[in-house]
């Protein structure tokens, strides 16, 4: 039976107009939603506005003054410690802003628990202490292997034991978004919160006369959460624990900031500088004028020898490295933390070579890439026959652009023949001469160099030029390992419970992690790295035992690209400096064995990486025919000498070869 219409409409009207009302009350909940959260594409519109005011190509960058307002209030810089790695950054950050002779407090947010030696460092350095607690953020993290797994679960065991949160990568995530504990610092007017990892090159006491909110922008318009002027609020506090305990609703690929503040006031990007931009078209204005350094890449001037940061390069910048480096040892010197070293570092450290490197070194765009230098070292008089005979030697190679001959004794001079050597290849070789006589100085950066790839070399090794030329070959597919002719290792010694220097060839089966520095390729950047970013305790070893050095490079080369060594095989490799070298004392096995147990400390992990291939120059390979019984006999001669070899594992190491060659 039908329905009457009269009735079907009676009962859809009411329902019609609930649905309606339904629809609109949505509508207008939708509206005030995205005015507070903005979508993820209007977002990134905003962005893209925002980066186009600041750096679009009809405004010059030097434009972005600093316009002088009339903020009388109370002023401080704040950062925070919350992880293990952040003590050090800190107190060289505190120690850089008050040098600036600023006007302002220094205030430090003390997340988790420092020890009282601490505490009284950052006090003496000008810090005030504010002590806090973690908002805890859950982020998901799903780790891709059983391997992954188990680190994450060592690092929790350890972080609960320690009672600090552990430097994972969520971890870190959540400790730096720790920072809007700076709101509810209310007894101030204004705050520039700076993150641990940054330096102050200078006083930036203008950047409170800024309207807050006030921050540098990121590439792509997003804002930085490095250096941010606030005004603190207790309201606006509350409200950004709130979003992120409700970490859902922010999308992590943008940031939880810009959904509060879409109008910032943009900060010149001196206030900010990081190595990545060095790769932007206005790189020379920002560097020239830098007054923040930003240390947010892998490459990391408090631990990067033993880090392994990934992509080394694209963090690496050289005046960055050494202010860091520089400001650290001054924070020392106030505390008085190592007298020893504040008097080595007056006499014999890096600081004259590393300023005097920066201040006058080569300006080049690009490093040249299909030639090599060669850096060799010398100091003696009895090489004045042999040195020439090398260095000619270099020369007949097409592949060398420079070669730079380190002379270590300033109270002897060169040689008449070194000297004529250099007058007649002017420009090619050239003499360096050193203020001091230590160890440190083969590994010194070097202002003329221009290549990509460096050769160490000593002055009483030869081998045919062609070998060499191989070497560089292979170092030019690996650059990132050191490529050489001598072989060494790294054991373990269980008696001793000790980590040792090992002949490669004794090793079951035969391995090496060691190239020593007789002839050896590596990345010249490595240069400025050992002389001017490693700590000085480092160089202090180095140039008090007179030996070690190239241990000590090739824990800096594995720890910081993560790649082993790679040796290359030459059957003509002449070493006539033996009778008098260091390899000659009958101890130096000995030493050599404690060095790699002492720089293991001092690196504070061992770096080395093994590794069982070699490389040669092409020769046809030798296949032989023979019958089963042939084949087998002669298996059973190679595996009864293995055994003979293996035997020879039980005699001490320093039984085993009189000297390192």
């Amino acid at each position: 039976m039908a329905w009457p219409n009269g009735k079907i409409k009676r009962i859809l009207r009411p329902r019609f107009f609930f649905l309606i009302a339904i629809n609109v009350f949505t509508i207008i909940g939708f509206l005030a939603w995205r005015e507070r959260y903005v979508t993820k594409e209007s977002l990134l519109q905003l962005m893209d506005d925002r980066l186009k005011a600041v750096f679009s190509s009809d405004r010059d960058i030097t434009q972005i003054d600093d316009v002088p307002g009339n903020f009388t209030g109370k002023a401080a810089f704040v950062t925070s410690i919350c992880l293990h790695d952040d003590f050090v950054p800190v107190r060289t950050l505190v120690h850089s802003i008050a040098e600036t002779k600023t006007t302002a407090d220094i205030l430090v947010l003390v997340i988790n628990s420092l020890s009282e030696t601490e505490r009284n460092q950052l006090t003496t350095l000008g810090a005030k202490l504010v002590d806090t607690s973690l908002i805890n953020v859950d982020i998901e993290d799903v780790p891709t292997s059983e391997q992954e797994k188990a680190v994450q679960d060592e690092k929790i065991k350890k972080q609960k034991e320690s009672g600090l949160v552990d430097d994972s990568k969520n971890e870190r995530r959540v400790c730096k978004i720790n920072f809007i504990q700076a709101w509810r610092l209310t007894e101030y007017d204004r705050l520039l919160f700076v993150q641990p990892e940054t330096l102050v090159l200078q006083n930036i006491d203008e950047v409170f006369q800024e309207v807050p909110f006030a921050a540098t922008l990121e590439l792509g318009g997003i804002i930085d959460d490095s250096i941010m002027l606030v005004q603190p609020s207790m309201e606006l506090y509350k409200e950004l624990k709130n979003v992120l305990v409700k970490s859902w609703q922010v999308p992590n690929d943008i940031g939880f900031l810009n959904y509060f503040f879409k109008d910032i006031h943009p900060l010149n990007p001196v206030y900010n500088v990081k190595a990545k931009y060095l790769k932007l078209e206005y790189s020379n204005y920002i560097f020239g004028n830098a007054k923040v350094y930003n240390y947010e890449g892998t490459m990391k001037p408090w631990n990067f020898w033993h880090a392994g940061p990934k992509g080394w390069r694209d963090s690496f910048q050289e005046d960055m490295i050494f202010r860091w480096r520089q400001a650290d040892y001054s924070a020392k010197d106030k505390l008085d933390l190592d007298p020893e070293l504040t008097e080595w570092r007056k006499d014999r450290g890096s600081n004259d070579v590393c300023k005097d490197y920066l201040k006058d070194k080569l300006e080049i765009s690009e490093r040249i890439n299909d030639k090599y230098s060669v850096l060799l070292a010398t100091h003696s008089l009895r090489r004045q026959e042999t040195l020439p005979f090398v260095v000619n030697q270099f020369l007949m190679s097409p592949n060398v652009d420079k070669i730079f001959i380190v002379w270590h004794d300033k109270n002897q001079q060169v040689s008449k023949n070194i000297r004529e050597l250099v007058e007649r290849q002017t420009g090619t070789v050239i003499l360096l001469n050193q203020t001091v006589d230590s160890l440190n100085n083969r590994f010194n950066p070097v202002k003329e160099l221009r290549t990509g790839a460096v050769l160490i070399s000593d002055d009483d090794v030869w081998t045919p030029i062609e070998d060499i030329d191989l070497a560089f070959e292979a170092w030019q597919r690996q650059p990132d390992s050191l490529v050489g002719f001598a072989p060494r290792a790294d054991c373990y010694d269980h008696n001793s419970e000790t980590i040792k220097y090992c002949w490669a060839y004794r090793m079951s089966p035969p391995r090496y992690s060691i190239i020593l520095t007789k002839l050896m390729f590596m990345d010249a950047n490595f240069l400025f790295l050992w002389r001017c970013g490693l700590p000085d305790n480092i160089l202090k070893y180095v140039d008090d035992l007179i030996n070690c050095e190239d241990i000590a490079m090739n824990f800096l080369i594995s720890g910081v690209t993560n790649q082993p060594p790679f040796h290359v095989v030459s059957e003509e490799v002449y070493d006539f400096g033996l009778e008098h070298g260091i390899s000659s004392n009958p101890n130096h096995w000995r030493v050599r064995g404690e060095c790699v147990q002492q720089i293991t400390n001092l690196f504070e992990r061992n770096t080395l990486l093994s590794v069982k291939g070699s490389m040669s120059r092409y020769e046809e390979t030798d296949f032989k025919s023979t019958n089963w019984g042939q084949f087998l006999d002669m298996i059973r001669e190679k595996e009864s000498n293995a055994q003979k070899l293996d035997a020879l594992d039980t005699i001490p190491i320093e039984d085993q070869v009189a000297n390192d060659w």
